[in-house]
């Protein structure tokens, strides 16, 4: 027989997820970028989508952000095109993140909005 649930078990289950929390800042680091994108995408006409601009590489990288993602315990992920058609995956340990969210003419008919994992 299994017991009851219980109000306790709700307020037990919210502690231990903002423990969960506490031990991964990649999830908070994941959720703080997410606000920022749709922060940004939401001043968007439908013509503009997000771009990314990476300075790294001994140059500038810019793509299309289509997917941002994390991977527990430190890593997030930007999956995208360049403005050329490639391709890209750009993995960054949390403590690294520093890039510029720029308006960028769509490349296709209809503007791209950031998917998050």
């Amino acid at each position: 027989m299994t017991p009851a649930h219980s109000p306790f078990d709700d307020v037990l289950s919210g502690i231990q997820e903002n423990e969960h929390r506490k031990a991964n800042p990649v999830i908070r680091t994941a959720e703080n970028l997410k606000k920022y994108i749709e922060d940004f995408e939401a001043s968007l006409d439908a013509e503009h989508e997000v771009a990314l601009r990476i300075a790294s590489f001994g140059g500038v990288v810019q793509f299309h952000a289509e997917t941002i993602g994390f991977a527990k315990p430190d890593l997030v992920t930007f999956i995208g095109i360049t403005d050329e058609g490639e391709r890209v995956q750009l993995v960054q340990h949390y403590t690294q993140l520093n890039f510029l969210l720029k308006a960028a003419k769509k490349l296709q008919p209809q503007a791209r909005r950031i998917g998050f994992l």
